[in-house]
């Protein structure tokens, strides 16, 4: 069968639009052009519509890689460098037979370097360029990503009482091409990925990496040892030291776009454990406006950080998006050129506009320190990383009392519980009711994967634990490439705001019950944690099951 008529009983062109191209091929007799590639400049057909009637002309299987779960040892069996050149992707491994997915078929040179590398038989199935192109950027990284990483290295610190030779053989080791390669390939991974944090984990005979995206941990490969020392190496830490733990920190320079990477190295009985934290800037230096908040909700948050002077609390548990919050906030009032001082552990993204102070336990500069010193340094707008103990609490409340406006997080579940919270650390309750401002307790979850949500099937005692109607429909994805088989891509803020009106204040002074709070509240119009997450579900943004978690927490 010829292309053309290919394309035609694939429903895709017309017998007419068919002789008019090969009207216009016939005009390139000096330099004759492919069909496919004038009905593609026509417009007539895309690429993909054109390599399935390719598959269809030479009878090689066609298939969606959105829909194809790949193998991952199928992937480990062909090398980076083959992959990208050839623009080909590994999906299975079968007995002496490896399954790839090709652009073009024909590249006996790319089957030739596949079979030598794998040893093993080839079969080829085709697959849309944009769809091999999207997959080899999530399994693969090129060799120019890989050189962007930065080596920070500095001379290790030598300890005395290890062996100058085992020291050698490690630093050896760890600056060996393929365990350097190996490590800023993973952070590229990740970095792609969109993962907020890599975690090396050792176990008794390997170490195995695992990346959290969209707040979940999800296994990646097994490693080598040797791995934990090039980690300890790129971020300036001493490869000698193996009983205590030690930070560090690492840079990626990328496509004129600068990450950074917190590295934490905890020692544990079966070896070290490291986990990498991804700081991009692009992803939480975002405007208040770009979170996802209602217009309500935004409404009211920017006329309670619009007041000269009280205190504004975010509250949640770790990695529930408290600091991309409070970054937007900052933000948001620094358009008003206000003098702004920030104490932060650590500092994690530089703000132009603002003076950041990074607290240092080691030598006594602790969060109230850095306030005491805040004070006299003529400040209009101040934030704490965190309010941590009763003096913190104190001398940030003092601050609100002389006229500053204050912003902070809180470990809390939810936003009346902080007012217990705040209660318990000390602070006289006719003061607290006249500083605090309002209350954001917040969590982030899952959105559904656009490109593979389907209702979803809820479990009965689901739907009764959250009083819903049996007859109600949600959402949820299945699963496909895009979202690495996981159903969601990205998160959502889900927000339940406390605004302290006098009728709240009444009830901070009488010393009341956080469970009063929150009924007052809800009928003066917040919504609560529950009731905000139900609504992304019932847009079709979140699946119940996300909501449950949230509930059941």
């Amino acid at each position: 069968m010829q292309l053309g008529e290919a394309l035609i009983e694939e429903g895709v062109i017309s017998r007419d639009q068919l002789e008019t191209a090969l009207e216009a091929q016939r005009q390139f007799k000096t330099s004759p052009r492919h069909l496919g590639q004038i009905l593609v400049e026509s417009g007539l057909v895309t690429p993909e519509q054109l390599t399935v009637a390719l598959a269809h002309k030479l009878a090689i299987p066609f298939i969606s890689i959105a829909e194809f779960k790949i193998d991952p040892h199928a992937i480990t069996l062909v090398p980076p460098e083959i992959a990208q050149h050839y623009k080909v992707l590994p999906l299975a491994s079968m007995g002496g037979t490896l399954v790839v997915a090709m652009i073009n078929p024909f590249d006996q040179a790319a089957v030739d370097a596949l079979r030598f590398n794998s040893k093993k038989n080839i079969d080829v199935v085709m697959a849309s360029a944009e769809e091999i192109g999207d997959a080899l950027s999530k399994h693969y990284s090129s060799h120019e990503e890989i050189e962007a990483l930065e080596d920070l290295k500095l001379d290790p610190i030598v300890d005395p009482s290890a062996s100058e030779e085992a020291l050698h053989t490690v630093e050896a080791e760890a600056k060996k091409k393929p365990i350097v390669r190996l490590l800023n390939s993973i952070v590229l991974q990740a970095v792609n990925s969109k993962a907020s944090d890599i975690n090396i984990r050792p176990e008794k005979d390997r170490v195995n990496v695992y990346f959290r995206i969209d707040g979940k941990m999800q296994f990646i490969r097994s490693l080598l040892p040797a791995l934990v020392s090039r980690v300890k190496i790129t971020g300036q830490m001493d490869i000698s030291e193996r009983r205590l733990p030690q930070d560090g920190h690492a840079r990626l320079q990328r496509q004129g776009k600068q990450v950074d990477l917190r590295i934490s190295v905890v020692p544990t009985v079966n070896g070290e454990s490291v986990v990498i934290r991804i700081l991009d800037k692009d992803a939480v230096l975002k405007p208040l406006g770009e979170l996802g908040f209602s217009d309500e909700e935004l409404d009211q948050i920017r006329r309670l950080i619009s007041r000269p002077n009280g205190i504004f609390l975010v509250t949640g548990p770790t990695g529930s998006g408290k600091s991309t919050t409070l970054y937007a906030v900052l933000n948001e009032v620094k358009r008003h050129n206000p003098h702004i001082l920030t104490v932060e552990d650590p500092v994690e993204y530089d703000m132009a506009g603002v003076e950041q102070v990074q607290i240092a336990l080691a030598k006594g500069y602790t969060f109230a320190e850095a306030l005491r010193h805040f004070l006299r340094h003529d400040p209009d707008v101040i934030m704490v990383g965190e309010i941590r103990d009763e003096e913190t609490a104190h001398i940030a409340n003092k601050a609100a009392l002389t006229g500053h406006l204050v912003f902070s997080t809180l470990h809390t579940n939810d936003a009346a519980s902080t007012v217990t919270r705040l209660l318990d650390m000390g602070i006289e309750h006719y003061l607290l009711s006249t500083t605090l401002l309002g209350v954001m307790a917040q969590r982030l979850v899952r959105v559904n994967c656009p490109d593979c949500t389907t209702e979803e099937q809820v479990e009965p005692h689901i739907l009764k634990t959250l009083n819903i109607a049996p007859d109600e429909k949600f959402f949820h994805g299945t699963g496909c490439l895009k979202c690495h088989y996981t159903g969601y891509h990205g998160r959502a803020a889900v927000i339940e705001l406390l605004r302290v009106s006098p009728e709240i204040s009444r009830l901070i002074i009488e010393g009341r019950p956080a469970k009063e709070i929150t009924q007052l509240a809800t009928s003066q119009g917040m919504r609560t944690l529950q009731q905000c997450a139900l609504d992304l579900a019932r847009q079709g943004m979140t699946s119940l099951e996300e909501v449950y978690a949230l509930c059941t927490e």
